[in-house]
């Protein structure tokens, strides 16, 4: 009779292993499923929420289902359809909320930045420039007609009050000087005071005569070939019109002399700062020299209107130049003491401003940007202040608004016609159909 042959029991541990290697198959199959759930194209996860299709390179080809183009066989993309982004106050016309995918964002290096509350410094900053003082500016003109003998002073150089700056003669001088001996001399033999008569009589003085050259005329009996126009102001002459031989007329300007003690900085100041700018606030005038140096003085007057090219307001400051280190032409930086605002700011960079609008784009949830119409007010500092259209936590984007610009120009021309896209679509494919 055969033995019968006995089972041999397996090794220990070996039932132990079957088991987790049944349990590692497992868990492997199900990360498999998620990891090919979650690696779906975002296209076909968007194809439920998807209400519309669209050709990549015709935007006119629209589809209420997937397909291919007509015009260039191309697979149709789905078109999210937002429900939820109601159209925001403040929006920008012309200009339509877009989205963007994280990869394109990332490679367009756009970055965000918050809108928050503080402080913008208390200086203003804007060029200026240096000017003479008008109000030192003396005219050097004649009241009389005739010829310019000598010229003896030179645009630039210093004169000081009562210097000779020319000479005149004609026949107009040599009357009133003869009318005026006359007149000495009939006081004279009539044994009546000169001084009332000459007060009265006085033609030279009338013509604008120095009285050191009337009591020339006095001491020589007779007249003067030449009458000297002299200098009325000390300063520097600015302006010569006048030549040797040059017939001039009564009323003509000859020279401009600029006193140069003090001297104008005229500084323009932006449209948005201009409430921040007010009469007597102290100013340092900067100037670019190898040594950096620094003019204090006072804002003394605000013009009332703005310039309408550079929509800039002048404000001026006068400053004491003793030294004659300030010259007329001298350019610079104004830095302005101005009250400090608890404001919300966001970075300059983030405004663009068209002229006509100024807007942000406020980054939502999802790669969406959205237009939104903004109010700016004072800057400094790299910030502007925003008086309307934003909240404080609000993310603007800071850079590569030209690209999210231009794509938001884009959506919103496309949106506006929709339904001429929509029939030129329908024409379109029934061509490629060959459709009549």
């Amino acid at each position: 009779m055969e033995r019968e042959i006995e089972e041999e029991a397996p090794p220990a541990g070996v039932r132990v292993a079957a088991i987790a290697r049944w349990a590692l198959i497992a868990v492997l199959s199900c990360a498999a499923a998620v990891a090919w759930l979650y690696s779906e194209p975002p296209a076909r996860r968007v194809v439920e929420t998807a209400s519309r299709y669209q050709c990549p390179m015709h935007p006119t080809i629209l589809r209420d289902g997937p397909g291919e183009c007509p015009i260039c066989r191309m697979e149709l993309v789905p078109v999210t359809r937002h429900e939820s982004a109601a159209p925001e106050r403040g929006g920008v016309p012309g200009l339509a909320p877009i989205e963007i995918g994280l990869e394109r964002t990332q490679l367009a290096g756009i970055r965000t930045a918050v809108a928050t509350r503080q402080r913008l410094t208390a200086q203003l900053r804007t060029t200026a420039f240096v000017s003479a003082d008008e109000s030192t500016v003396a005219l050097v003109t004649t009241r009389f007609s005739g010829w310019v003998e000598e010229v003896r002073a030179q645009v630039g150089e210093r004169v000081e009050k009562g210097q000779i700056l020319a000479t005149v003669s004609g026949p107009e001088l040599l009357t009133a000087q003869k009318v005026f001996l006359v007149g000495r001399g009939w006081a004279a033999k009539q044994n009546v005071p000169a001084g009332p008569v000459e007060e009265e009589n006085n033609t030279l003085q009338r013509l604008g005569i120095a009285q050191r050259d009337i009591d020339a005329v006095v001491r020589r009996g007779r007249p003067l070939l030449a009458i000297p126009l002299r200098a009325p102001v000390s300063g520097y002459v600015a302006k010569r019109s006048v030549l040797p031989g040059l017939y001039v007329q009564p009323g003509a300007e000859l020279f401009q002399i600029v006193d140069l003690a003090t001297v104008w900085v005229l500084a323009d100041v932006h449209e948005q700062d201009v409430r921040r700018v007010q009469l007597g606030q102290r100013a340092q005038l900067l100037l670019g020299m190898p040594v950096r140096e620094a003019f204090r003085g006072s804002v003394d007057f605000i013009f009332p209107a703005l310039d309408p090219d550079t929509r800039t307001l002048r404000a001026r400051v006068r400053l004491p130049n003793p030294d004659l280190r300030l010259r007329p032409g001298m350019s610079g930086t104004l830095v302005i003491d101005v009250p400090a605002d608890d404001a919300l700011t966001v970075p300059a960079e983030a405004v663009v401003d068209t002229g006509e609008q100024q807007y942000v784009f406020i980054a939502r949830s999802g790669g969406r940007f959205e237009p939104r119409t903004v109010r700016v007010g004072a800057s400094a500092d790299g910030r502007v202040q925003v008086l309307e259209g934003l909240q404080e936590g609000d993310p603007v984007v800071t850079t590569a608004n030209f690209l999210v610009d231009s794509e938001s120009r884009m959506r919103g021309a496309v949106e506006a016609f929709a339904p001429a896209r929509e029939a030129t679509g329908a024409l379109q494919s029934a061509r490629a159909s060959g459709q009549p």
